[in-house]
């Protein structure tokens, strides 16, 4: 691993790595990610193209990331070979040398669940909060109004991190004002919860966001209320 050259992690070479495994008929393997000349994060995949897409995605939603500072060395694997194996190995070899690895410090979840969004940030959310104001396309009527439906849709398919909400279907189809609204993930959430009003709750936490009618209280990210 050590030996292999990097790799810049963008869509272009991505688009490399894919046709690779394609050609090989092998893409189960094992990854290292190192951001700034310095090895951060081990990680296996039964498809390891896809699981570094998903990475650039996660890290492209994250304060104090540079992308173009991220490279990724990868080791695909013969499928009688045990992934997990050697990544444990691997781990335990990287873990040794450099201390700042995200392994252990809550970067590798793709969606941590419901059970983990009162809890204590990992060092890696402490390091890099999401990008809370990120931009959302959307496209209102001449009015400045659209359904509530739509705005959610299109927060969840351009956030780059998690978002999660459980909003009834007949709410859906009302229409929400955006017209004073900056097109911003914060400032739409807000605008959100305070369209539904009372009972209903917003919340920025450490990997991403959540709207819910609820009373629940969320000690470790900022509480959007109507």
């Amino acid at each position: 691993m050590e030996a292999l050259p990097a790799s810049t992690l963008n869509d272009l070479a991505l688009g490399q790595l894919n046709e690779f495994q394609s050609e090989s008929q092998s893409a189960q393997g094992v990854y290292l990610l190192i951001y700034d000349g310095q090895p951060r994060y081990i990680g296996k995949a039964n498809n390891v193209k896809d699981r570094l897409s998903q990475h650039l995605t996660k890290l492209s939603g994250r304060r104090h990331i540079d992308l173009e500072a991220l490279t990724y060395k990868v080791l695909l694997l013969d499928k009688s070979m045990s992934t997990a194996a050697n990544e444990d190995i691997l781990i335990g070899l990287f873990k040794q040398q450099y201390t700042a690895m995200w392994n252990g410090a809550g970067f590798g979840p793709k969606d941590p669940g419901k059970e983990r969004d009162t809890t204590k940030p990992g060092k890696f959310d402490r390091q890099h909060p999401i990008i809370d104001d990120y931009p959302v396309s959307i496209c209102p009527d001449e009015d400045g109004s659209l359904p509530l439906g739509q705005v959610l849709a299109s927060m969840k398919s351009q956030l780059p991190y998690v978002f999660r909400y459980e909003v009834p279907s007949d709410e859906l189809i009302k229409k929400i004002s955006v017209a004073e609204v900056t097109h911003v993930a914060r400032d739409l959430l807000q605008a959100v919860v305070s369209h539904l009003g009372t009972g209903w709750r917003g919340a920025i936490i450490s990997y991403g966001m959540v709207l819910y009618q609820t009373n629940k209280n969320y000690p470790h990210g900022i509480e959007l209320n109507p």
